[in-house]
C-alpha cells in the first residue's frame, strides 16, 4: 500500500508540526506501507534524510518543493485591503508546489492522499481533477482559533485588529473546504467537535500525535541531586509562545525568586525576535536559543514548564516530555486535546499565583516530580503509539 502525504513544512528542523508529520507516516511504515511525502522548503525548514532512520528509507521517499514564503510587507498591505482571504494562507500558493504535485499523482497510484493542515488543504479542488481516490485531511491546528486568541490576548490595537481580520478570514477559508475530502483526521477530540459544529459530515478518525515509545526509553530523565532550575522550550517566532513566556517572566519569576534567588529560568528556542530577547536580560534567566538536541536540554534538571493561553492543536513537547518522565506545570490551555489527569501526571494552574506556588511545590520536592514523572510515561504510553494510531487509520480508510 503507498501513500502520499502532503505538506506545507519540510522536515526539519524538528517542531511539532514537523514531528506529527514525520511520525505518523514512520507509523504508516511500521504497519508495512510505502509513504511519499511532498513538502514545502522555506527559510524555516528544509528536508535532511538523515532524519529517517535506517531502515525506513526504502519505505519513505521525500520530495521537496522550494518556495518562497516570506512575509512581505507589500504583498501583506495589498492582501488587507484587495482580498478577502488571509495572507498567512495565500503564501503557501506556489505554481511550482501545483506542478509537482500533479507529476507525482499521475506517474504514481495511492491508496490514499492525505493532506497535512489547512495551508495545503487549498490544493484540494485540484487533486480532486486528477485523483480519483480517497482524501484525508488532517488538520494540526484550528488555525482561527489561534488567531481569535491572539487577538484577545494582544495589548496592541493594531496587532488586535490584524489578528481578528485574519482570524474572521481563515474560518471562511476553513468553511469554504469542508467536507471536500473522504475523511477528517483531527488531532484531538476537541478539534473534532469544532470542526463538527462548523459543518463537517465527513467520518471522522482521531490521529493523534504519536511517538515511538521504544527510543524514548533510553533518553529518559533521571532525578539527580544536581542544581535544579526551571526550564522552557518552544519556537519563539510562535505569538502564543511569546505571549505565555512574557507573561510567566512578568508574573510568575519574581514570585519564584523570593523563595529561590539563584535559580534559572532556561530558555530554548529558535527564532527569538530582538524584541524578545530582550525580556531575558535578567540575571536569573539564561537564554540557549536554538539548541541542537531538545532531548538533551530537556534532561536538565528540575520542571518544564508550558504557559499558553491561546493556540489550538496538540501540543506535542508536552507529550515528548511526558514520555521523557518529566513533571510538567503547564495551563489548561496548554494540554488541550491531551485530556491528562491532573495533579496524577502533570500539574495545572491558570493564575500566577496558582502556577508560582505549583513550581515552587515541585522545586521543593525531587519525588513529587518522580512521581509525576513515571505517571506521564504511562499516560503517553497507552495513548501516544504512532504503530496503533496509524493502524487504526489504515483499517478505517482501506
Amino acid at each position: 500500500m503507498k501513500i502520499l502525504q502532503i505538506a506545507n513544512k519540510a522536515i526539519f528542523p524538528p517542531d511539532g508540526g514537523t514531528l506529527a508529520i514525520l511520525n505518523l507516516a514512520k507509523g504508516y511504515i511500521k504497519n508495512g506501507c510505502q509513504v511519499h511525502l511532498l513538502n514545502m522548503i522555506t527559510h524555516k525548514h528544509i528536508n535532511k534524510l538523515n532524519e529517517i532512520e535506517e531502515g525506513e528509507n526504502e519505505s519513505f521517499q521525500i520530495t521537496g518543493v522550494k518556495i518562497n514564503t516570506r512575509i512581505s510587507v507589500f504583498k501583506l498591505i495589498i492582501n488587507f485591503f484587495f482580498s478577502n482571504k488571509p495572507y498567512i494562507s495565500e503564501r503557501f500558493i506556489s505554481k511550482k508546489f501545483k506542478s509537482k504535485l500533479v507529476e507525482i499523482i499521475k506517474s504514481e497510484t495511492f491508496e490514499f492522499i492525505q493532506l497535512e493542515g489547512l495551508y495545503v488543504l487549498q490544493y484540494i479542488q485540484l487533486i480532486r481533477k486528477i485523483y480519483k481516490g480517497k482524501i484525508l485531511y488532517r488538520p494540526h491546528n484550528l488555525e482561527y482559533l489561534i488567531w481569535e486568541r491572539n487577538s484577545i490576548e494582544s495589548k496592541s490595537f493594531i496587532k488586535k485588529y490584524y489578528f481578528k481580520i485574519t482570524s474572521i478570514r481563515l474560518i471562511k477559508l476553513e468553511k469554504s473546504l469542508l467536507n471536500r475530502y473522504d475523511f477528517i483526521i483531527p488531532i484531538t477530540n476537541t478539534d473534532s467537535d469544532i470542526y463538527k459544529k462548523l459543518g463537517n459530515n465527513k467520518p471522522s478518525i482521531l490521529a493523534p500525535f504519536g511517538l515511538n515509545l521504544n527510543s524514548f526509553e533510553s533518553k529518559q530523565i533521571k532525578i539527580t541531586d544536581s542544581e535544579q532550575s526551571i526550564n522552557y522550550i518552544g519556537a519563539l517566532d510562535w505569538i502564543p509562545n511569546q505571549q505565555g513566556l512574557i507573561w510567566f517572566i512578568e508574573n510568575c519569576l519574581p514570585e519564584i525568586i523570593k523563595s529561590f534567588p539563584e535559580i534559572k529560568l532556561n530558555i530554548a528556542g529558535r527564532n527569538a525576535p530582538k524584541w524578545l530577547k530582550r525580556k531575558f536580560n535578567n540575571k536569573n534567566i539564561k537564554f540557549f536559543g536554538e539548541v541542537d538536541n531538545a532531548y538533551d536540554f530537556i534532561q536538565y534538571p528540575g520542571p518544564i514548564i508550558v504557559p499558553l493561553f491561546s493556540g489550538g492543536g496538540m501540543r506535542v513537547k508536552i507529550i515528548e516530555c511526558m514520555a521523557l518522565k518529566k513533571a510538567i506545570i503547564a495551563t489548561n490551555v496548554a494540554v488541550e486535546g491531551i485530556e491528562p489527569s491532573y495533579d496524577e501526571n502533570i500539574l495545572l494552574a491558570n493564575s500566577a499565583s496558582d502556577f508560582s506556588q505549583l513550581v515552587l511545590v515541585a522545586l521543593k520536592n525531587k519525588e513529587l516530580q518522580k512521581e509525576i514523572g513515571e505517571n506521564a510515561f504511562r499516560f503517553v504510553s497507552e495513548k501516544y503509539n504512532f504503530t496503533k494510531i496509524a493502524s487504526n487509520i489504515i483499517d478505517q480508510i482501506v
